[in-house]
């Protein structure tokens, strides 16, 4: 369960340790807590962006448990984190896979039918993977 006291965000993409942007958490002193799952009530797409960015979205039917990291960082920095993220992403509530709720990535719907469902997956660095 997570702690509600704590402020965290759950990435799910290049924010995670060992991509080019986790940088940019750690720049604002970001302390990795953990790497879970969402609840099997999202799909992971490739979208046309680039560099590639992956885009969760919630679904009525048919979803999967993505893998997410789950960092910890001050309301300041949380504020700065998300000046800095590009449309169609940005930050909303998501829920894991023991039903709790945090603040994560969410993609907005629009960019879907231009995309590739990658939720087979269940994870931006599975897929990655699969690509070498």
């Amino acid at each position: 369960m997570v702690d509600s006291n704590k402020k965290y965000v759950a990435v799910c993409g290049l924010h995670m340790r060992d991509f080019p942007l986790n940088r940019q958490l750690t720049d604002l002193q970001a302390a990795y807590v953990k790497t879970t799952n969402t609840a099997s009530i999202y799909k992971l797409y490739a979208l046309p962006t680039f560099p590639e960015k992956p885009g969760l979205i919630k679904v009525e039917d048919d979803g999967y448990p993505i893998e997410v990291e789950l960092w910890e960082l001050t309301y300041e920095a949380l504020g700065k984190f998300l000046s800095i993220i590009p449309s169609p992403l940005g930050l909303g509530q998501i829920t894991l896979e023991d039903d709790s709720t945090v603040t994560g990535f969410i993609c907005e719907p629009y960019i879907i039918s231009r995309s590739y469902d990658i939720s087979l997956y269940k994870g931006w660095r599975y897929y990655r993977s699969s690509l070498k």
